[in-house]
């Protein structure tokens, strides 16, 4: 670019405008402070209070966060005019006790989650409901003296589209006052006999009815959705349904003895909490740990589980098997959250792909003989005889003359387990093949691990014959070894493989892995729970770790994270009184009114019976076949007959996420409800 003369001397001038203005700018600048010793003067720290009154409070208190019964997070909460400001953990985890001074570990900590630390967003959020709504079409029904829902008024009041409708709010006193007339017209509409009358004109078979007894209140359904994060206030349903005796003395003229009430949906069952398998297993209703007990794993298999984004405050104790060395493994059809940690994955399409896995599993290690015999022959029923025939297990009685029960009454059968003498009755004892005397011999239920060897008693496990009877006849017997070898034939890795999809290597990788490294445990949840095989699948998962001695250590066993089962811990004693059974289940005839008074102070009595809320899922009938050569069969027995359901109160549960067929829900069983 060429310049002229003119216009470099403007560039010039303005240079020098700017350098001057520069210069006049540093002059009105404070000088650095000069700061020879820093630990004995320190520049102006002013600024620093901002941030400190950020974090001012005015008060804390502390509570506990239960998003679901495995977790119970204390939790301690800062307010700032009258406001919770922000959430923290107290870091105190180590300083809890029992009644024996026991303490916790410090290794619980962090015992907080993401949606932990932001819960009182929520609470002050847009979207928390503050007073009580009531659908349009349902304060209409009330409003219009609650007339007989036929088809017409279904349609008329929206109970057959209830999601298209919309909200009105009402006040506290408003919402009781709607409640307690809608309970007061639907238990007086189908009490008696006219009430009988009624639910045989909509339909609804003759056992359910008669389970009715003539009380209206028998269909009221409630639940306390996950009881156990706030007994008080969750179980306060279960108090409310069995207060609901009350009206139906009213309503029907009876006195307490004959009143009932509603029916009480379970929290555990068909909720996809209960593991069915494991009951068939080991006869406890559900096999968990503390969930520390990782620490001691070496190998975790993780199913149809996902520890990293539902069990969050848990989370660390399974990471944390990376540090003490351990070994992942995660079978699942996608690469999810726990496969990020796993040392490999091992992807399975959706089914019964985890439970093939594991009863090939099985064949290999008794195909490879790489399991642990002495457990095996100590601590389960794999030598135990069968008989082929009927496929029951050979009776002491059945092949011993004039035998006697050898079970001790001291033993921990009786003394620990709570047998009684007619289960023992039923039970009786059993029968194996004794590989060093080459004869069959007796065992009881309490002959196991040391108890076993002391009697000199060396199981065979490989071993089929017949036997004679007392009786004089012949039958053929075989170890419950030698009938899980012809169940597991068609498990071939091969196979398992062309069922599941999962590379082979991986499965025999795995394999190979359960035989080699000790402790064991697989976790899995409710969500196989929830699957119809879901009996098959628990099963399957104990074979393994029957073979190689993965039961009753700490790090092993196979576990699901569900935790209702706690509420064992709330039964009551003859010290203490009838537990959380006082509260839910308090007569409600002769309530105790002294606010000091002691628990065992206070009379329970139960006027509800239980229902599982399966049977509602399943058309609101019980299992009803018309079968074509036996005609009709009723399959469901009195003990868990339903009623029909007309009035459906929950709280803390989604049932309509927990159900199957949601569409047949909404559209053909809610609608008359």
């Amino acid at each position: 670019m060429d310049w002229t003369r003119r216009q470099f001397l403007k560039a010039g001038f303005a240079s020098a405008a700017v350098l001057t203005d520069e210069a006049l700018a540093l002059r009105t600048l404070q000088p650095v402070v000069g700061v020879d010793n820093p630990l004995e003067v320190y520049p102006e720290r002013g600024w620093e209070q901002i941030y400190r009154d950020q974090y001012r409070y005015d008060s804390s208190f502390t509570y506990v966060c239960s998003p679901n019964d495995t977790h119970a997070c204390r939790v301690r909460a800062f307010v700032r005019n009258g406001i919770v400001t922000r959430l923290e953990q107290p870091y105190d985890v180590a300083r809890y006790a029992d009644l024996d001074g026991h303490t916790a570990t410090p290794a619980w900590h962090p015992r907080m989650c993401l949606k932990g630390y932001t819960m009182h967003r929520r609470v002050y959020g847009p979207y928390r409901l503050r007073y009580p709504i009531v659908r349009k079409g349902w304060k209409q029904w009330a409003d219009d003296g609650f007339p007989d829902l036929t088809p017409e008024n279904k349609t008329r009041y929206k109970f057959d589209a209830r999601g298209q409708d919309e909200f009105l709010r009402l006040s506290w006193e408003e919402a009781y006052d709607y409640i307690a007339r809608g309970f007061i017209a639907i238990a007086t509409r189908y009490s008696g006999a006219p009430g009988a009358q009624r639910l045989r004109e909509e339909g609804y078979p003759e056992e359910m009815i008669e389970e009715m007894h003539g009380a209206g209140t028998r269909t009221f359904k409630l639940r306390g959705g996950m009881g156990l994060l706030g007994v008080i206030g969750k179980y306060g349903l279960y108090r409310l349904c069995n207060s609901l005796a009350l009206l139906d003395a009213n309503i029907r003229g009876v006195g307490p003895d004959e009143a009932l009430s509603g029916r009480t949906w379970s929290n555990y069952t068909w909720h996809g909490d209960q593991a069915p398998g494991h009951p068939f297993v080991h006869g406890l209703q559900t096999s968990d740990i503390d969930l520390n007990d990782m620490r001691f794993t070496k190998l975790h298999i993780q199913v149809g589980k996902n520890l990293i984004e539902n069990k969050m405050p848990e989370a660390h104790w399974f990471t944390e098997i990376m540090e003490r060395g351990g070994k992942i493994v995660v079978i699942a059809p996608e690469y999810n959250p726990p496969a990020t940690k796993a040392d490999y994955w091992i992807p399975v399409r959706p089914g019964l792909s985890d439970t093939a896995i594991f009863l090939g599993i099985t064949k290999w290690l008794m195909d490879h003989r790489k399991y642990d015999v002495d457990f095996v022959t100590g601590f389960t029923d794999l030598p135990l005889l069968v008989r082929t025939d009927t496929l029951t297990r050979l009776r002491a009685a059945e092949v011993f003359p004039n035998y006697r029960p050898a079970l001790l009454a001291d033993g921990p059968s009786f003394q620990v387990q709570g047998l009684t003498s007619e289960q023992y009755a039923r039970l009786g004892d059993f029968v194996l093949f004794d590989a060093a005397e080459q004869r069959l011999k007796p065992i009881t239920r309490d002959d196991v691990g040391d108890r076993m060897r002391a009697k000199g008693i060396d199981p065979a496990l490989e071993w089929k014959g017949k036997v004679t009877l007392v009786d004089g006849a012949e039958v053929e017997v075989m170890t419950l070894w030698e009938l899980y070898k012809i169940h597991l034939r068609d498990y071939d890795l091969d196979t398992v493989a062309e069922i599941s999809h999962a590379p082979k290597d991986l499965i025999e990788r795995l394999a190979n892995d359960i035989a080699t490294i000790k402790p064991v445990a697989i976790h899995y949840g409710e969500g196989i729970n929830h699957w119809f095989h879901a009996t098959l699948h628990n099963r399957a998962t104990y074979l393994p770790l029957m073979l190689t001695g993965n039961i009753g250590i700490p790090g092993s066993g196979a576990h699901t994270w569900a935790g209702n089962y706690k509420a064992a811990l709330f039964q009551g004693s003859a010290w203490s009184g009838p537990g959380f059974k006082g509260w839910v289940a308090e007569d409600p005839f002769s309530p105790n009114l002294d606010p000091h008074a002691h628990g065992k102070e206070l009379k329970a009595h139960a006027y509800t019976k239980d229902e599982e809320p399966a049977y509602w899922n399943h058309g609101d009938r019980p299992l009803i076949v018309n079968t074509p050569k036996y005609g009709r069969k009723v399959f469901t027995g009195k003990t868990h007959m339903p009623t029909p359901t007309k009035a459906m109160l929950f709280t803390n549960v989604n049932l309509i996420n927990n159900a199957k067929w949601v569409y047949e829900m909404i559209k053909n069983v809610n609608p008359n409800v």
